[in-house]
């Protein structure tokens, strides 16, 4: 009962960090299989095949992650899972016990627990702490940043087929998503264009703040802009400031954590379904 209980949680929390569901964020918590399939939540419209998340990714989507790997997914089942059906997969199949992988759940683990982020708060309480589950989460190395990607996809590829009972359902998803890392010449044409629309808030203030901060991040996340925060971020190419020409305001260049976001590939090709 208790595993039962844990991939039905799983599959609830990717339906609102990964799964595609309406784009506003009160109807992902209760998201249904009427939702709205046109955003992956948690994002922010590019254009027609590209959206990236609105915030950069948050302890609580990473510590899911390391649950995740710890008991239900590692790079053995990555490769297995590109030959599950794309319709009626059985969520028992998705989070099987045990399937998980140990030394790689230890390798995407924060390596340093004590290492301070901010004043005397250590990485351990940061990452763990449900007062900072919104916040973003910092310390990743770009190793981590990107098996997060690999699972994240696989995942959220995973609730499409889970949701859909037949061929004909399943076409009214994505015909696949892929979750990757920017590079930092994309992250400016990413913003240009976000920018433009008036749909990108710039969040300079402090990082690590609680006990309300976690008002404050879930609103961020809730906001439906593009945030940008005084935080570096990991790309495909470099780590890079995505406030670029802005100057900062609260932090000193040597102050700043590195943090991640992703993008996400969507291919609408249903040619081969």
């Amino acid at each position: 009962m208790q595993t039962r209980f844990r991939y039905i949680f799983t599959v609830l929390l990717l339906l609102i960090i990964t799964g595609c569901g309406s784009s506003n964020s009160g109807s992902q918590l209760g998201i249904s299989k009427t939702a709205s399939l046109s955003v992956p939540p948690g994002t922010i419209k590019v254009n027609d095949s590209l959206y990236i998340d609105r915030v950069p990714v948050t302890n609580l989507m990473y510590n899911e992650f390391l649950d995740n790997l710890e008991n239900y997914w590692s790079m053995k089942k990555h490769d297995r899972m590109k030959n599950y059906p794309r319709y009626k997969l059985s969520a028992d199949t998705v989070f099987q016990p045990w399937t998980g992988n140990t030394r790689l759940y230890m390798e995407a683990t924060f390596q340093d627990p004590k290492a301070v982020v901010e004043r005397n708060l250590q990485l351990g309480s940061y990452s763990s702490s449900p007062q900072y589950k919104y916040h973003p989460a910092v310390n990743v190395s770009k190793f981590q940043a990107e098996l997060f990607c690999f699972w994240r996809t696989d995942l959220a590829n995973a609730v499409f087929a889970m949701r859909s009972n037949n061929k004909s359902k399943r076409s009214k998803f994505p015909y696949k998503v892929t979750y990757r890392l920017p590079t930092a010449s994309e992250m400016v044409d990413i913003e240009n264009t976000v920018n433009a629309r008036g749909e990108m808030v710039y969040y300079q203030d402090e990082i690590f703040s609680a006990p309300l901060g976690i008002y404050t991040f879930k609103s961020l996340q809730e906001s439906g802009k593009l945030v940008i925060m005084e935080l570096n971020e990991i790309g495909q190419d470099k780590v890079y400031n995505p406030l670029f020409n802005e100057p900062l305001q609260y932090y000193e260049p040597s102050e700043l954590k590195t943090g991640f976001r992703c993008v996400c590939e969507v291919d609408n090709n249903q040619s081969t379904q």
